[in-house]
């Protein structure tokens, strides 16, 4: 008698890919080098993109852009001068947002594009909470989704070798379910590479090129690859890794001075005090 198909074992053959092999998406987030590229026009350009949207910050400059699929979607921008400038013994903040591609004006139409994408900030006085829970300098960034009411909390967690961090992934409609991501960096490698997991799940990973100063994201998962929340936050976390050693340096001198004595001389501005703020006493 013969087997139901269900119970009929089915052998792969060896042109069958690996599951990991299968990448769904590819997104490539590129830091310039140079400074020339289409995007980037100068002055004139920038204040284009500040007319079009409250996001693109006076302190920007224009300094990358972000292939999807093997085409060039957004560009990113963050206070560079702020950033590389304020002396190393100084606090600094450091906020980065990505933007699409801003369209020349055609036939006298409006300019399409230049709308905010997303952004990433560290917060400082969250990365003291953190380093003070795991006993070591653990920066914390925050991640900002238009349209959305949520910060999603990306934070380094303890690793005995290797970096670690995570940021949750909030329902978003009827069925989801909360979960966790958790990136790995790679014991071995060139340059920061993580590995992304959800569970024991690895759905994406993260390879830096440093020469080019590019990193790559592939998303094996065909689920995760549609997830436009999961990708943004994937882009996101890509555009960090570029200033996660530098962010970890500033956090390390604060928490040294605050190890015996529990208190630091950051005084936090107006932008860090409104993360511990409790949204149920604001009003609406």
């Amino acid at each position: 008698m013969a087997k139901k198909d269900e119970d009929v074992d089915v052998v792969p053959s060896e042109e069958d890919p690996e599951p990991e092999k299968i990448v769904y998406k590819k997104i490539k987030v590129n830091f310039w080098r140079t400074r020339l590229h289409d995007e980037e026009l100068g002055l004139h350009q920038e204040m284009k993109y500040q007319a079009k949207t409250r996001w693109y910050s006076k302190s920007f400059e224009m300094e990358g852009d972000i292939e999807v699929d093997g085409e060039k979607k957004f560009v990113l921008a963050f206070n560079k001068e702020e950033w590389e400038e304020t002396p190393d013994d100084e606090y600094k903040r450091f906020v980065l947002r990505i933007f699409t591609i801003m369209e020349e004006e055609i036939d006298g139409k409006d300019l399409s594009g230049g709308n905010f994408h997303g952004g990433v900030e560290l917060s400082v006085a969250h990365s003291l909470v953190q380093s003070w829970e795991v006993k070591r300098p653990a920066p914390v960034f925050f991640l900002q989704l238009p349209r959305d009411y949520n910060l999603y909390r990306v934070v380094k967690g303890w690793r005995l070798i290797g970096d670690q961090w995570t940021w949750p992934l909030l329902p978003e409609k009827k069925g989801d379910k909360f979960q966790m991501v958790l990136a790995k960096s790679k014991l071995i490698s060139f340059g920061k590479n993580f590995d992304i997991y959800v569970g024991d799940v690895k759905v994406a990973r993260i390879d830096s090129q440093p020469i080019q100063n590019e990193y790559e994201v592939e998303i094996f998962n065909e689920d995760y690859a549609k997830d436009t929340t999961f990708n943004k936050q994937l882009i996101l976390f890509a555009c960090s890794i570029e200033f996660m050693k530098d962010s970890e340096k500033m956090i390390k001198r604060s928490f040294k001075q605050m190890k015996k004595t529990g208190t630091t001389d950051y005084r936090l501005p107006k932008t860090e005090v409104d993360l511990f703020r409790n949204p149920r006493m604001m009003r609406r």
